[in-house]
């Protein structure tokens, strides 16, 4: 009998709550469905005045439907948005510029009371009362002059005039910066990536760099990473804009994997099998990854004081040998054989200048002509290569001098300019012959200059005359670069990209990679845990050889480089 009770006590209970419940949804469906058709019907028979009495009438709806029907349950079970919703978007923004609007009055506020505090500090100084003179004196401009110190009273006056200048200084500089606390995140290794900005490309200690931080934001692969604010073009910016992780819908740690793999000397197809990707996503990681590394060699490049320069091309092809070529594809030019040419420093193991072309005396030239922008003006090293005889001409095109010769006698035209090796350029070759695939012999001729000043440049570091260095460079060409193995199948089908990947493998060599060579002995051997033996040498790469760096990079803070643009930012 209690659980009988119970069960027809619950159900009135639930009939009762399910007539409430039907009541405001009938309310709704009369007023959205029922009301709305009548409206119309009075509006177009009635009038305007009746249409409004009948809206008025609306409030009131008189049907009510039982908790059974089929609109209750619908109800119940599927209720609707509440009223409102649409414009939850527009209150929130509301909310956000009054909070905005708050928080910087009551900044402009506090700086209010600050300088009103100040001017008060500054009147309530007395001057000393002397012959009837007033107190409340006008406080002179350089209170700390000599003629205006005249008394010990005078002297703390005027050291306190002092202070009380120096904060007002300092008030005046807080308003011009903007009220708030002071700059917390560091920011000299930014630049504004938009490039109608007039600090586009600015880094650094530069009159034209003003960026702040701006919060972080988290990605969809869960990377926290901070926004700047440039206050030049008020306009924000991530701190991936300019780099190639800018855009990439892959983690950065996925394409710093693969861009190493890509430099150590894997294949295309094959970093896409390992990272379960398409190879045109590799290509375009390459792509932006061979861009960025170009500018960045351009940027460190710069300024150098070189002994010695050492030139060399290496063979490779693109798309077939130039044997296997048409007729169409010879008039394409892109595809066949291309020499890279090399401009390798013996000292430092740095790859100077490189570029992709063919074998000609132009190539030669434009090679030159960048190893003599990264030089100093003053700067002429002592050039070696290999018996080529475009190096010759192009040697004497970049660096020669030019001179009017005389004329003979004194009739006929006056001579043209002349091209001549200065004062300082030392050139000199190596000529190697082979038997069945094999050197017997070498060598050595001077080219420009004398055999004594060549030795003399050798001489400190006990060589001779030879292209080994950038031989052995070739090498290492060719076991980073996948494009550049001998018999397989990741020969380069597009020029371009040959290129993007060669720019990314001198970038990885000089800043990344560690030279056996170029090793230092550490003055005292650091321990280290367990067992092992003391560490004794500190490594080095040619970045650091060279001075152009304190340390050896990571890929992914060699990607994450900030370029600046123009000369003499940062």
């Amino acid at each position: 009998m209690k659980l009988i009770a119970c069960l027809i006590l619950l159900s009135l209970v639930c009939s009762f709550w399910f007539s409430v419940l039907a009541r405001e949804t009938t309310n709704e469906v009369l007023q959205g469905h029922r009301f709305a058709s009548l409206r119309q019907t009075l509006t177009a028979s009635v009038g305007r005045s009746q249409a409004r009495m009948c809206t008025l009438s609306e409030k009131e709806p008189t049907a009510v439907s039982g908790w059974w029907t089929q609109a209750v349950w619908a109800r119940c079970l599927l209720p609707h948005r509440r009223r409102g919703s649409r414009f939850r978007k527009l209150y929130r923004l509301i909310r956000r510029l009054q909070h905005l609007h708050r928080r910087r009055l009551r900044r402009w506020h506090r700086l209010q009371r600050e300088v009103q505090a100040l001017i008060e500090g500054i009147s309530s100084l007395k001057l000393p009362v002397e012959d009837g003179v007033s107190s409340t004196q006008k406080l002179p401009t350089h209170p700390t002059s000599e003629a205006q110190i005249t008394t010990d009273g005078d002297a703390h006056l005027s050291d306190s005039c002092s202070a009380h200048q120096d904060r007002a200084e300092d008030v005046s500089q807080i308003g011009k910066r903007g009220p708030g606390r002071p700059r917390e995140i560091e920011t000299g290794h930014v630049c504004c990536p938009h490039e109608e900005c007039a600090s586009c490309g600015v880094s650094g200690n530069h009159s034209e760099h003003d960026i702040v931080g701006y919060g972080t934001y988290t990605t969809v692969h869960g990377e926290r990473r901070q926004m700047y604010l440039c206050k030049v073009c008020r306009r924000p910016f991530s701190e991936t804009a300019g780099t190639p992780f800018f855009g990439l819908k892959r983690p950065s740690k996925t394409v710093c994997i693969a861009l190493n793999e890509l430099s150590e000397g894997l294949g295309i197809r094959a970093v896409a099998r390992i990272h379960h990707v398409e190879p045109d996503m590799v290509l375009d990681w390459l792509r932006k990854a061979g861009q960025h590394c170009e500018r960045l060699s351009e940027y460190m490049m710069q300024e150098l004081e070189l002994s010695q320069v050492q030139l060399d091309e290496l063979w490779t092809f693109v798309r077939k040998k130039e044997r296997m070529l048409s007729k169409w594809e010879k008039l394409r030019g892109e595809y066949g054989d291309k020499w890279i040419w090399v401009a390798f420093d013996p000292v430092h193991k740095l790859v100077v200048a490189i570029l992709l072309g063919d074998r000609t005396e132009e190539e030669a030239v434009n090679l030159l002509t960048r190893l003599r922008v990264r030089l100093v003006d003053t700067c002429i090293p002592l050039l070696t290569s290999d018996s080529l005889p475009q190096y010759a001409k192009a040697i004497l095109r970049v660096f020669g001098a030019w001179i009017q010769p005389q004329r003979k006698g004194d009739r006929g035209r006056i001579p043209n300019p002349q091209q001549v090796p200065p004062d300082g350029l030392n050139y000199a070759t190596v000529h190697k012959e082979r038997k069945k695939g094999r050197v017997v012999s070498v060598t050595t001729k001077v080219v420009y200059g004398c055999m004594k000043d060549v030795l003399a440049c050798l001489e400190p570091l006990g060589q001779t005359i030879n292209t080994s260095f950038v031989e052995r460079m070739n090498l290492s060409f060719r076991h980073l670069v996948s494009r550049l193995h001998r018999k397989t199948l990741c020969f380069s089908k597009k020029q371009e990209y040959l290129e993007y990947h060669l720019h990314l493998a001198v970038a990885y060599y000089h800043l990344v990679l560690h030279h056996a060579s170029l090793r230092v002995q550490l003055p005292q051997p650091i321990p280290t845990r367990g067992n092992g033996s003391p560490k004794m040498w500190m490594q080095r790469t040619p970045a650091m050889a060279a001075g152009l760096t304190d340390h050896a990079w990571s890929l992914e803070e060699l990607l994450r480089f900030h370029t600046p643009q123009r000369a003499g930012a940062g």
